[in-house]
């Protein structure tokens, strides 16, 4: 059994793989909940355990003491790398490309190895463009780059926090007050803002996935996870969605195969 852990900025998600790689044990904390989480159900044990945190040393301690109470005392914490599982990482530095980001692409290129955009919606939204590195050899995929947005929430937020004049949104906003089917127009405020960061967001992964149609003569797979997945493909073109998956823990599915890549 292999225990992954996904520490994002708000939230920290975990499952329990067994060796069919099937999920026998998920959860999901806030991460000021970390002292409750359940990491194990009663009476089982995790032969390994594997975590990628984004949220800090302090909330690593965090998880550690946790960990411990279920006697898991040398978890593996996850780094990107150049290469693995398949996948080239041409980041200028590697190493320095957040985890949760490689873990996402590493299950991405696992289920498609085909060109295909990779989308994480959460407090942050990552935009992560892969395609084969040759047509000789169309099983390795190349990350070349990508980009990094504030999240659906924190756009919002920033504007209220930032303004004088524009209102604060309220934390669970993720839909307009008065829907159309062209939310490009807007009939007060508060749709503006939410329009303005939905479209923002759906424009960089539309703006992705033209840029790989055009290298590549072909529309990429477009494969999105995170809290805000659905909403924001709601509004997304139907060139780009007719390409889209939706994949629930993305991240803890890419670090199983980095685990398993390990064993």
């Amino acid at each position: 059994m292999i225990l992954t852990i996904d520490a994002g900025n708000s939230r920290t998600k975990w499952a329990l793989f067994d060796d069919a790689g099937e999920v026998a044990w998920q959860g999901v904390c806030l991460n000021a909940d970390m002292a409750s989480a359940a990491f194990l159900p009663d009476n089982q044990t995790a032969s390994r355990t594997i975590i990628a945190n984004v949220a800090g040393a302090s909330h690593a301690e965090k998880i550690s003491a946790r960990l411990q109470q279920f006697h898991i005392n040398q978890p593996h914490w996850a780094k990107a790398s150049a290469e693995a599982c398949g996948l080239k990482n041409c980041y200028a530095q590697p190493e320095t490309l957040g985890i949760d980001r490689w873990a996402a692409m590493i299950a991405a290129w696992h289920r498609i190895q085909a060109p295909c955009v990779v989308v994480n919606a959460g407090t942050a939204v990552t935009i992560d463009g892969i395609y084969p590195i040759s047509a000789q050899n169309p099983s390795i995929g190349e990350f070349k780059g990508g980009l990094i947005l504030p999240g659906l929430r924190l756009m919002q937020q920033s504007l209220g926090q930032a303004t004088a004049q524009l209102p604060m949104p309220n934390e669970t906003q993720t839909t307009p007050s008065n829907p159309t089917r062209h939310n490009i127009f807007a009939q007060n405020t508060a749709d503006a803002i939410l329009f303005g960061a939905l479209h923002a967001i759906a424009g960089a992964i539309t703006l992705m996935s033209h840029t790989l149609n055009a290298m590549f003569r072909t529309w990429p797979n477009v494969v999105m996870s995170g809290g805000d997945a659905r909403t924001i493909h709601k509004n997304m073109t139907a060139d780009v969605t007719r390409q889209t998956i939706i994949v629930d823990n993305l991240v803890l599915q890419g670090l199983y195969l980095l685990e398993k890549e390990a064993l």
